[in-house]
């Protein structure tokens, strides 16, 4: 999950607070994942390593990080970007409650996750505006200049993995200079860049250390053996905000943020031994434990039922690029890396199609195939390799189907059937077959000896 918000505080002392001390008290092994810079702006910048706290300040004061100079001419109101990953309870919970390995593999995962959400924005959402009035257009920008901040608690002491990603709103545009970022572009691929670390996370977790995953529908995807109790007894932070949002009276979004002021209480400082021998007791009390979950799921297949799902859920004026990126993220059963995501969704919607808030709408039926195709070829693999396979059999299908007017199922295998067929028709489906069966065994699905519902079948 990633959540943007605004930062108007130059000198950043919610983030500046411990610099990474609550994570050096867990696990001192990973403190240096605690605040570090990150992007490609931060690396032109010279800015690499842990995070300076006077380097930060000058930064965020649009200011060039080791020589003072000032980079912008105007002032901002807004001087960064908090892009905050979250990772998905039941994970935060194996971190919490698992092995040391475990911990160390969710740890890393999380970061390698974060990172590639951020590369994603880079690509294609940071951009900056030149001209003005009709003149106006969105230019794209270097990178982002970025701090990164990991936690592993919740403010009521549960587990909580996050990471707080303070981009400067500074870009460098295409054009050589520098400017505010058009933040419009943040705030609408937020949704994609979540679902690509969420995607980026899964596949960093072997099922070694959480078993396969599970999707609820309030949560998005959990590690399957995760008893929904346990995640309730771990998520205090949360109940304690719908509290105060239901004592107020209130359920939209501004009445939770404001619950979220009101509750917000000082960082727990307890040791890694004492938060670990509490969580360890609260579920034994409870008679809670992180399970495996062991029912096979295809891994290597989209989830298309999912995919279609989270495509509707998208404004009736068309989805973007972005949209698609995704639902094909959030449709990754066991994820896959981020770059791999964006590589097959090329596939589909080319990147050329715009960039920050500039991508064109297309209808959801461009990007979801129809049932006959999925009947007949299975789900699209996940990542790049195979698009090409699965898009070249379904195009020689649909070119069979609008050739010889097939609209629906085509009865096959009675021969006064086919001794119907032209010459030139019988010719056709037998090589159409033959190719959607060796595109399914090159996909790695099972070869079919009779499509017969698809009117593509081989003779047995």
């Amino acid at each position: 999950m990633l959540h943007v918000t605004t930062v108007s505080d130059p000198r950043a002392r919610y983030y500046l607070d411990d610099l990474g001390d609550e994570l050096a008290r867990l696990t001192p092994a990973h403190a240096g994942l605690g605040g570090r810079w990150t992007g490609t702006s931060a690396t032109a910048l010279g800015l690499a390593g842990p995070v300076d706290a006077d380097e930060l300040g000058r930064l965020l004061e649009a200011r060039h990080p080791a020589t003072g100079r000032p980079l912008l001419s105007r002032p901002r109101r807004v001087v960064a970007y908090d892009l905050t990953f979250s990772a998905p309870k039941s994970v935060s919970v194996l971190a919490g409650l698992g092995t040391p390995e475990a911990r160390a593999q969710v740890l890393e995962a999380h970061a390698a996750a974060v990172t590639s959400a951020v590369a994603y924005l880079e690509r294609r959402a940071a951009t900056v505006r030149r001209g003005s009035g009709d003149e106006r257009a969105v230019c794209g920008a270097d990178g982002l200049a970025a701090a990164g901040f990991t936690h592993w608690l919740s403010r009521a002491g549960d587990p909580h993995l996050h990471t707080h990603v303070v981009a400067a709103n500074l870009g460098h545009g295409e054009d050589g200079r520098w400017s505010a970022l058009d933040g419009r572009g943040l705030f609408a691929h937020a949704r994609a860049a979540g679902a690509l670390y969420g995607a980026a996370l899964r596949a960093g977790i072997a099922p070694s250390a959480g078993g396969s995953w599970r999707w609820h529908d309030r949560g998005g995807w959990e590690l399957g053996g995760a008893d929904p109790a346990l995640l309730a007894a771990f998520s205090g932070r949360a109940a304690e905000i719908r509290e105060e949002a239901a004592r107020r009276g209130g359920g939209s979004p501004g009445s939770r943020r404001i619950a979220w002021a009101a509750t917000r209480g000082p960082k727990d400082r307890r040791s890694a031994a004492e938060l670990s021998a509490d969580w360890a007791t609260r579920a034994r009390i409870g008679g809670l434990a992180l399970g495996r979950d062991t029912v096979e799921r295809d891994t290597e297949r989209l989830d298309e039922h999912r995919f279609a799902a989270e495509l509707s859920a998208g404004p009736p004026s068309g989805v973007t690029r972005r949209d698609v990126v995704a639902a094909w993220g959030t449709a990754a059963v066991a994820g896959a890396p981020g770059r791999e995501i964006d590589a097959a969704v090329d596939h589909w919607v080319p990147s050329a199609a715009g960039r920050g808030v500039a991508e064109p709408r297309l209808a959801p039926a461009e990007c979801v195939p129809a049932p006959h195709l999925l009947r007949a070829l299975g789900p699209r693999p996940v990542v790049s390799d195979g698009q090409t396979v699965w898009r070249g059999a379904a195009a020689a299908l649909d070119g069979y189907r609008a050739r010889w007017g097939v609209t629906g199922p085509e009865p096959l295998g009675a021969r006064e059937h086919l001794a119907a067929f032209p010459t030139a028709r019988l010719a056709e489906r037998v090589e159409v077959a033959r190719r959607v069966r060796e595109a399914r065994l090159e996909l790695g699905g099972p070869a079919l000896p009779v499509l017969a519902r698809e009117g593509v079948a081989l003779e047995r």
